[in-house]
């Protein structure tokens, strides 16, 4: 099926939803390689260290402390940033600001924000300061009804400013689920959270809001699986990601995909190992994406 024969599809089982559910509707976004082109955790470092030597760093980290301790590198390659190349707390930021995102993602998010009916929230695995510089270039600040990340601060000690990042989880003390989320941050907690809140600003008479989640990552697929329901979609990045990403900046178009070659977009392959292995499907209705073209239409697809 195609992207417009897919969204076409879309609105017409979004409108008989309608007909039986006068409900709002929330988009929950995932930021990096969703909102944004790129992965700003290494986005913003090879900026200022290269791309080569960003790799290096990384893949000595994960190999000496294992992929749980993602954050801790990512603060350690920002402090380098900062130590070896005389980089300031606005230099990162402005860095920051810059990513590259498709256009057609932007205006999506825009359309969303535009539209009475619904609210948006952000779920992210990135950091807080790396995100509010961006919205806040991009002039998207005012999108978002809750932005859930892990949190990024400056901290002088003995006039020497270091960045740390603190755990999204902390929030809560932790998290206990172990199959597919890192310790920091757990999607499902977050997401019951937002619909928790929601829920108290509402009224506990209030029905629960129907959820439209878009993301690419492996971590995605847990709320996927265990909090989208019959009412709710799925809209899934595939494919492969662009080459270079930390190559450009700003607005990027569907072009550029053309010659896809990287990595691919984990969260399809994680919901086919969760139906192999442990017989979990998503009850919502998954639509795949790639380009910020079909993005664009699902979405409109939606808020026909």
């Amino acid at each position: 099926m195609t992207a417009a024969a897919a969204a076409d599809q879309l609105q017409q089982d979004m409108q008989s939803l309608s007909e039986n559910h006068s409900v709002e509707t929330i988009f929950v976004w995932d930021f990096d390689w969703t909102i944004i082109n790129c992965n700003s955790d290494e986005y913003v470092p090879a900026g200022f260290l290269g791309d080569e030597e960003v790799v290096k760093r990384i893949t000595a980290e994960m190999k000496e402390h294992g992929p749980t301790k993602w954050h801790e590198c990512v603060a350690n390659l920002i402090n380098a940033c900062m130590l070896e190349k005389a980089s300031s707390n606005d230099d990162i930021l402005e860095k920051a600001a810059e990513m590259p995102y498709l256009v057609d993602v932007k205006q999506a998010l825009t359309d969303v924000a535009n539209n009475k009916h619904c609210r948006q929230a952000i779920i992210s695995d990135g950091n807080d300061k790396f995100i509010d510089a961006y919205l806040r270039k991009n002039e998207m600040k005012d999108y978002f009804s809750a932005v859930e990340t892990n949190v990024g601060s400056w901290e002088n000690n003995n006039a020497e400013t270091s960045f740390k990042i603190r755990y999204q989880s902390s929030k809560y003390g932790g998290h206990e689920c172990k199959l597919r989320c890192p310790p920091n941050l757990c999607k499902t907690q977050v997401l019951k959270d937002i619909l928790n809140r929601m829920k108290k600003g509402n009224g506990k008479d209030a029905k629960r809001p129907r959820i439209v989640y878009v993301g690419d990552g492996h971590n995605d697929a847990c709320p996927a699986l265990q909090v989208l329901n019959e009412n709710d979609v799925l809209l899934a990045r595939e494919g492969k990601r662009c080459p270079n990403p930390n190559s450009v900046s700003g607005p990027q178009f569907d072009k550029n995909h053309d010659n896809a070659t990287s990595g691919t977009f984990a969260i399809l392959s994680t919901l086919e190992k969760a139906e192999r292995r442990e017989g979990c499907v998503p009850k919502c209705r998954v639509c795949p994406w790639n380009t910020g073209k079909e993005l664009l239409s699902l979405v409109h697809g939606i808020l026909s």
